[in-house]
């Protein structure tokens, strides 16, 4: 793991003895490295490890718990400024790396990166990340800016690489050329069932960065409803924020334990007997593929960011569903059945193997 910023010289041919063999060298650019983005990225680079992976951000590389552990860059740099300050600093990043793929994700990210190059001339990726225009905490007009800005950049991507199904489909441009691949998140590998023993009194866990998307509000209602029936029921909230979704989760009783080591957010989701992921709208969350990888009961909400999966898993009633799966085993296992088949290609393997297609010149 290297956090120095780092400028390594472009790889150059060989004189007698040929060609050296090169690496492939990614730049990843992105508003923010950290939450569930940021855990995304990491995990492309595990995936990937035989690649040079940049990052170029406007946070610190080790700004959220342990995430910097996470990942493996060969060199990190940081933007700030106005958007045309961003969008000079990642030509002159891309100009020093000399990378073979700039991958952008989300939709700061994706505008920098593809208001600075072009696609004609660097293999330009993006990944969304859930997109903006998918937003339910805006009205119309801000979401119809978004999609116009989308729609406007979509013609400079090389490889749209979506995160889900969904956002493959909402990434059809009639007018782009871009090729699309659907590169799945995954579980860390050290996820996974190992004799879970169902908590008494049971645990019903959250988590996220506090904000509108996650919803925290709907989370809150849920624990007090289910308190009512199962008055002994504990709640945690794994990740933190501030403002109105955190107090609400607070009034609620709900514990908000702040940003974690990541080896620690997955030792607290473990212990969990269902997770709720209380989000308005999402590309795929990390979170759900972890919760299921440890054998917990996962519930998501009946939004169109989860139309493809089992209605089952997306309830219209949340409080019912969450009280079956706390009460009954049967019906938990059930759960998971049905996760497994939605989850099947969220692997490791499958996710290498797309990145690969994504970053590769065709």
């Amino acid at each position: 793991m290297h956090h120095a910023v780092v400028t390594t010289p472009a790889p150059t041919s060989a004189g007698a003895g040929g060609p050296e063999p090169t690496v492939l060298r990614v730049l990843h650019v992105v508003e923010k490295f950290s939450s569930g983005v940021g855990s995304a990225i990491a995990q492309y680079t595990r995936s990937l490890p035989h690649a040079d992976h940049y990052l170029l951000s406007t946070t610190a590389v080790d700004a959220e718990g342990d995430l910097a552990d996470q990942a493996s860059f060969a060199g990190v740099f940081r933007m700030g400024g106005s958007v045309p300050a961003k969008v000079r600093r990642v030509r002159q990043v891309v100009a020093e790396v000399h990378p073979d793929v700039v991958h952008a994700h989300s939709s700061h990210g994706g505008a920098f990166a593809r208001l600075a190059v072009r696609s004609g001339r660097h293999h330009l990726v993006y990944t969304p990340h859930c997109y903006g225009f998918e937003r339910r905490d805006v009205g119309r007009p801000a979401r119809a800016a978004f999609w116009l800005a989308e729609a406007l950049l979509a013609p400079n991507t090389s490889v749209l690489a979506a995160c889900s199904d969904r956002e493959e489909e909402l990434s059809r441009w009639r007018w782009s050329r871009a090729r699309r691949v659907v590169v799945p998140n995954v579980a860390p590998v050290a996820a996974g069932p190992a004799g879970r023993v169902r908590g008494t009194p049971p645990l019903l866990a959250g988590g996220g960065r506090i904000s509108p998307q996650k919803d925290p509000g709907f989370f809150a209602d849920v624990v007090t409803a289910v308190r009512r029936e199962e008055p002994d029921l504990r709640a945690v909230w794994l990740g933190d924020g501030t403002g109105d979704g955190r107090a609400a989760l607070e009034d609620a009783g709900v514990e908000v334990t702040g940003w974690l080591p990541r080896s620690l957010v997955l030792e607290r989701l473990a212990d969990a007997d269902l997770y709720l992921h209380s989000a308005r709208w999402e590309g795929f969350p990390l979170m759900v593929a972890e919760a299921t990888a440890l054998g917990v009961p996962t519930l998501v909400r009946p939004v169109s960011s989860f139309a493809t999966v089992p209605a089952r898993v997306r309830p219209a009633d949340a409080v019912a569903e969450a009280l079956a799966c706390l009460r009954d085993p049967v019906r938990a296992d059930e759960n998971l059945a049905l996760w497994a088949g939605v989850l099947a290609e969220n692997t490791v393997e499958v996710q290498a193997r797309r990145l690969a297609e994504a970053y590769a010149r065709r």
